[in-house]
């Protein structure tokens, strides 16, 4: 075998011998990376379990992890199709949220009129608690599924409009002010200029909503439902059915981290190419 021919095999066997402990360090960085949390909550659990046992707590005060997880177990459907209730209303307020949210943050930045008229009223809204205005959502509404919608929008539509607004003023105003003199309307301005540059705030707002949406659906329940997580609460610990009550909220924690990986992962789809997400990419690249 000619030197000209081995010359490329030994590059070649040099560049998989370089990239191999990159690939295997981003595996060990994603199995410490999962290794740790699932390791703590193990430790948590175990804690919990035992001390239960020890001080033989009664089960209607603080059920052991083992009964939730047998309940969970058991009435699995049940929880599921509580959870869907809970789930529909969240996101259908979600929704009704972001266009608005949308909405009033572009015409807040395209009028200054606006901005002075709607703004005060936004905070105001924002700043009553949202715990005591759900009975009046209850009269205004109905009892049922708007009453849940409304109480929805009313906790996720603030952080989507502040961050709609704080990224659309963000837009490079030499930008603005060179495809102004080009001859671009408002619309054109907004659409080619101010919201390409507002995305990463509008996708932190929105990721935040998200969030937000179920545990917004859940109070309305409280007061508003007979149907979803939030009635299944209520009756559980008005039955004493505390491992019941328990069940409902792990498989509520549960979801609500899943959502939150969810809008981590529509936000790199998004945004690709922003700082904020070269480290999952870089991360992604080494596995």
């Amino acid at each position: 075998m000619s030197v000209g021919t081995t010359q490329p095999i030994a590059e070649v066997e040099r560049a998989a011998s370089a990239k191999t402990p990159a690939s295997a360090s981003g595996a060990g960085n994603l199995a410490a990376g999962m290794l740790w949390p699932l390791l703590s909550g193990a430790i948590g659990l175990a804690l919990w379990e035992g001390l239960v046992r020890l001080f033989k707590v009664p089960v209607f005060i603080l059920p052991a992890p083992s009964q939730v997880i047998v309940t969970i177990v058991e009435q699995w459907w049940y929880l599921l199709s509580q959870l869907a209730i809970t789930t529909f209303a969240a996101g259908l307020g979600l929704v009704m949220a972001v266009v608005f949210g949308l909405a009033a943050g572009a015409a807040i930045t395209a009028s200054r009129l606006v901005d002075r008229m709607l703004t005060p009223w936004l905070v105001i809204a924002h700043a009553v608690p949202k715990v005591v205005i759900a009975p009046l959502f209850l009269v205004w509404f109905g009892f049922g599924l708007q009453s849940e919608m409304f109480f929805v929008v009313a906790f996720t539509f603030f952080p989507v409009i502040v961050n709609t607004v704080t990224g659309l003023k963000s837009a490079d105003p030499e930008q603005i002010l060179m495809v102004r003199a080009m001859g671009a309307t408002p619309t054109q301005v907004l659409r080619k200029i101010q919201f390409p540059s507002a995305l990463p705030s509008i996708c932190a707002g929105i990721k935040l909503a998200v969030t937000l949406a179920p545990v917004g659906a859940v109070i309305g329940e409280f007061v508003a439902s007979n149907k979803g997580l939030g009635h299944l609460l209520i009756r559980a610990v008005g039955d004493m059915d505390t491992p019941l009550a328990f069940a409902a909220v792990t498989v509520f924690s549960i979801f609500g981290v899943l959502l939150w990986r969810l809008a981590e992962w529509g936000e790199r789809r998004v945004l690709p190419w922003h700082p904020s997400q070269r480290e999952a990419f870089l991360r992604g690249a080494g596995t």
